[in-house]
């Protein structure tokens, strides 16, 4: 009892982060014909979860004075998981409800707001993700370890098969690289940790450039900006433009992009590389999935917006708002919007005081519609899909998205 006497949130985030390793380093072993099983890797998955669950428990307990303390940031992502919940329970989704991993994210939904890591874990938790992730992505580039999903993108990634680092996929791993990158820049520009603040802002850099996506080269650079130059007076004295404006725009971006690829003939642009198929799917049998959607499992089955070969085997339509809706219907999407409007206006704030941290991780969640990923691949497994990643699918990601917004609460020192 000693031992569970002594967790806490810090040592709660650090166990998840070594266990994301463990996990990922699993996984690349079973990819590379080793003699590793996917079997044991999901039993991997499915132990080190339940390790989680049971140490975040016995946190709990300890701040159980503070738990149901009601706080609008921490009940907005708290709510996105009740309402999950919610969901499955009226569409009998009994495997779905029955899932370790979406209670143990329902657990430190609640805990990360309610004791926030210190920024001294902050900063080193980035670092080791940085450094790692980096360390993986060489030995992927230079074919020594297999990556874990094979994506080859024609004129933007620098090798073949993309690099996925410490994740699941390219596109994962090129956002949290961003996160990385923007956390160790700010502590950086605030003299912690010089030399390895350094190597990590260069880690990073480099591993969401490798990574073949395109739109963390956007955020590196505007938010990048915002970080070295975010105590001057033109930003802080515009915050409350700022926490409006920026969001505005990332909106109208899809919009930009499919008017640009009109204007020069790009059928990729024009369509987002099939993104609007998938959105419309949606958007046109909206009446199908109003007003509580319908749920979890049902939700995509094969061939739901195509039957081309690739498309037909999605279960998402490359848009959180819309898996929302389709998933949990109005509720969910409401409770997402209502998310991302909190969210902003704490990282406003934030601006305020002279951090634009919270606002560079916020845009990144909100313009790669990445936040719903830990939430869709869960375990148990459900029936069709390949949902075998669960809480190690960008959760501890998200886990920091958290806790920077949660330093509003800090009393020394904000982000």
């Amino acid at each position: 009892m000693k031992l569970f006497a002594k967790l806490n949130t810090d040592r709660l985030i650090w166990l998840f982060a070594l266990s994301q390793l463990i996990v990922i380093s699993i996984f690349l072993s079973h990819r590379g014909e080793n003699s590793i099983s996917f079997n044991f890797y999901l039993q991997s998955v499915k132990y080190l979860t339940i390790l989680l669950l049971m140490f975040s428990i016995f946190t709990a307990i300890q701040l159980k004075k503070n738990f149901f303390k009601f706080d609008l940031l921490k009940y907005s992502f708290v709510g996105q998981v009740l309402i999950l919940y919610f969901t499955m329970l009226i569409h009998t989704d009994i495997k779905a409800i029955n899932s370790p991993t979406i209670l143990l994210m329902l657990i430190l939904s609640f805990l990360m707001f309610i004791k926030p890591i210190n920024n001294k874990n902050l900063n080193l938790i980035a670092i080791y993700f940085s450094f790692t992730n980096f360390g993986f992505v060489v030995f992927q580039i230079l074919k020594l370890i297999p990556v874990a999903q094979n994506n080859v993108r024609e004129g933007i990634a620098v090798i073949g098969d993309r690099p996925t680092g410490l994740l699941f996929n390219a596109f994962a791993m090129g956002y949290a690289s961003v996160i990385t990158f923007l956390i160790c820049l700010y502590f950086l520009r605030n003299r912690n940790y010089i030399w390895l603040n350094t190597i990590g802002v260069l880690t990073s850099l480099a591993s969401a450039i490798f990574s073949g996506t395109r739109t963390p080269y956007i955020l590196l650079f505007v938010f990048g900006f915002f970080i070295l130059f975010q105590e001057f007076n033109l930003i802080t004295k515009n915050w409350k433009i700022l926490y409006i404006l920026i969001p505005l725009a990332i909106i109208s971006i899809p919009s930009l992009v499919i008017l640009i690829g009109y204007m020069s003939n790009q059928p990729s642009f024009m369509n987002l590389n099939g993104r609007t198929q998938l959105w419309s799917c949606v958007t046109t049998r909206w009446q199908d999935f109003f007003p509580f959607g319908v749920g979890v499992q049902a939700a995509f089955p094969n061939g739901f917006c195509s039957n081309d070969a690739w498309f037909s085997k999605l279960r998402h339509p490359e848009n959180m708002f819309l898996l929302n809706y389709v998933e949990s219907g109005i509720l969910g999407v409401v409770g997402l919007v209502t998310l991302f409007i909190v969210a902003y206006l704490i990282s406003g704030l934030l601006i305020k005081k002279g951090s634009a941290l919270a606002l560079g991780i916020t845009s990144t969640f909100l313009l790669s519609s990445i936040f719903y990923v830990p939430l869709f691949h869960y375990i148990p497994f459900l029936e069709g899909r390949t949902a075998d990643r669960g809480v190690f699918n960008f959760f501890l990601i998200t886990c920091i998205w958290m806790n920077v917004l949660a330093s509003k609460n800090k009393e020394k020192t904000m982000l």
